[in-house]
């Protein structure tokens, strides 16, 4: 037990001092493949530890693609061409197909990492510290994926709620636009008269009161107390 727990803290320590991304994903892979050993022989504890380990290097990963930069590599390398002045040039399309892969995609081609399962390592690598080690303690064995959990979870809590605007007030905010855009605002109220019908002149008639004390009110609603 006591060399089980000397390893845990080695690979800890080895994980803490990485600078490279191949370095903390060698470290991933051992510990990984500690930890189907562990489950195979049923010793839960080690296991664990080596899932502890495991879920440190991915984050350690995680971290180091974060700092890398993610624009395209220069090379010197450029094709030149003579411009019309006579001084050598390489035109953009040339410049284009010179450059090389990012760093950032020449280390995922390099550990033959997917890209999904290098944004899952960054978003291990996004969860705050204290959070992260308070998960790696708690009574469950730790996960990628119930970390991953963990973190949208603690995230959608934590975003600003945005009230629910209702129905009705939808229609109304629409209907009253609908008067600004098409116009009616600025035109005589007896222009809507031509066409109509005798019963659709009564109708108005008897509405366009009702509807004037409804804006009123609204109006009153809307006063700042």
């Amino acid at each position: 037990m006591n060399s089980a727990l000397a390893l845990y803290d080695r690979m800890c320590s080895a994980i803490a001092e990485c600078s490279r991304v191949d370095e903390a994903k060698d470290i991933r892979d051992k510990a990984l493949a500690l930890e189907a050993y562990y489950r195979q022989a049923r010793n839960l504890d080690a296991e664990r530890e080596a899932a502890n380990v495991r879920l440190r290097a991915e984050r350690r990963v995680g971290e180091l693609l974060k700092d890398l930069a993610r624009a395209q590599g220069e090379r010197t390398d450029l094709v030149a061409t003579l411009s019309a002045d006579g001084t050598k040039s390489a035109s953009i399309s040339e410049q284009a197909r010179c450059k090389g892969p990012s760093p950032y995609a020449t280390a995922l081609a390099e550990q033959g990492m997917s890209r999904q399962a290098a944004h899952r390592f960054q978003s291990l690598a996004s969860i705050p510290e204290r959070d992260f080690e308070a998960a790696l303690r708690g009574p469950e064995k730790p996960t990628t994926a119930g970390f991953l959990k963990h973190a949208e979870a603690r995230k959608a809590a934590q975003a600003p709620s945005t009230p629910r605007v209702s129905d009705a007030a939808l229609w109304l905010w629409g209907r009253l636009r609908d008067f600004e855009n098409e116009g009616y605002l600025t035109r005589g109220g007896d222009r809507f008269f031509d066409g109509m019908t005798e019963a659709m002149r009564a109708d108005v008639r008897r509405l366009a009161p009702l509807v004037a004390n409804f804006l009123n009110d609204l109006e009153c609603c809307l006063e700042p107390a």
